[in-house]
């Protein structure tokens, strides 16, 4: 087992250091198949950003798309960037499938966690749980710590303290992401009691000197750092490098520069994070404006990745954030991110598009 220790969280050690983005499947325009050209697109622009990983969202993909999807992304990053993903499924059998494929198609390590709906009734069935799945890869595991409801039959902050330093004991286990929303007590506990073997993870730009400082944070993800830069003005990996390197000073004056983008990303998702939506279309809204490839995406049977459009003044205030930073967001037409800018530069318009639309010009 110490091999196993030694080798994944020194791969980890070495490789985890920055910022993993979001990346999201781009469809064809009639979204019947994939745009290879709008995934491969989005992968460069993750590489251009600056960052480590991408973590590949499966979202409303077939099994076999998900595989094609995988492999695009891998293909595309080569050796200069990561690609991971997250196995969240509603049943255990789709669980193992995507385990499965994670590791066939070459992705670098995984987040594991339970199906919003799971329910655990003892800290041993929820152990059992990571562990079955944990032990079906040799891909190195995330996990997450995140606030919410699905667990304060065991821990009233929502987080199982006491299952996660069991699973910091398995050799495979190399860090665990905090939740932007996580209460500051239980953040320090666990940072307390997993710092010397897991890698922590905060996506709260706010208390970052403080895990950099004090726990060793070195890793972020994964979430749109693309609302704070763009590939030519790295804001938020600068902020993280310079923190790094130990000069806060530098690092706090650039989180004021970037604070008012940081605070309109919040004020655009907090509403819908707290009733189960993901805002993926708004995250690839993010993404296309500083040069990745939008498109729309499929709508889901699950409410929890239902699909919503951004609406004009949606598109405003994130273009109006980006401004407040000193960055121009991309002033090509909204049809470009109907149709995925892959597609836009070869022709394809939006009155060709098979499927209906919310957005205009306007």
């Amino acid at each position: 087992m110490s091999k196993g220790i030694s080798t994944h969280r020194a791969w980890a050690k070495k490789h985890f250091r920055g910022f993993e983005n979001i990346l999201m499947p781009s469809f064809s325009p009639d979204l019947a198949g994939l745009d290879e050209a709008g995934i491969r697109l989005d992968v460069r622009q993750s590489i251009s950003h600056g960052f480590f990983s991408a973590f590949a969202v499966p979202l409303g993909l077939s099994r076999e798309e998900r595989r094609e999807y995988f492999r695009i992304a891998v293909d595309e990053a080569g050796d200069k960037i990561a690609v991971s993903s997250v196995v969240m499924e509603p049943t255990p059998e789709m669980q193992y499938a995507l385990i499965e494929d994670a590791g066939d198609m070459g992705l670098k390590h995984l987040l594991i966690h339970p199906f919003p709906t799971f329910q655990a009734q003892s800290e041993d069935e929820l152990y059992e749980f990571y562990r079955d799945r944990i032990e079906r890869t040799n891909l190195a595991v995330c996990l997450w710590a995140t606030d919410g409801m699905q667990f304060r039959n065991l821990h009233p902050s929502n987080v199982a303290l006491d299952v996660y330093d069991r699973l910091a004991d398995l050799p495979n286990v190399i860090a665990i992401k905090l939740m932007t929303t996580l209460d500051l007590p239980v953040i320090y506990q666990i940072c307390e009691r997993l710092k010397d073997r897991l890698l922590i993870g905060g996506v709260n730009l706010g208390i970052a000197p403080l895990l950099v400082k004090h726990y060793g944070m070195q890793w972020s993800g994964a979430w749109t750092q693309e609302a704070l830069q763009s590939p030519q003005q790295r804001f938020a990996v600068d902020y993280l490098e310079l923190l790094l390197a130990g000069r806060d000073d530098e690092a706090i004056e650039l989180y004021w520069k970037i604070k008012p983008a940081y605070g309109a990303l919040f004020a655009l998702m907090s509403p819908m994070l707290p009733k189960g939506v993901h805002p993926f279309t708004h995250l690839k809204y993010y993404q296309w404006c500083v040069g990745g490839n939008g498109g729309l995406m499929r709508e889901a049977d699950d409410p929890a990745e239902r699909v919503f459009p951004v609406t004009a003044a949606e598109r405003e205030h994130v273009k109006a954030a980006y401004r407040s930073i000193g960055i121009e967001p991309c002033a090509d037409d909204v049809e470009s991110f109907i149709v995925g800018r892959a597609a836009y530069q070869n022709g394809v318009r939006a009155a060709n598009m098979p499927v209906k639309h919310n957005y205009s010009s306007t």
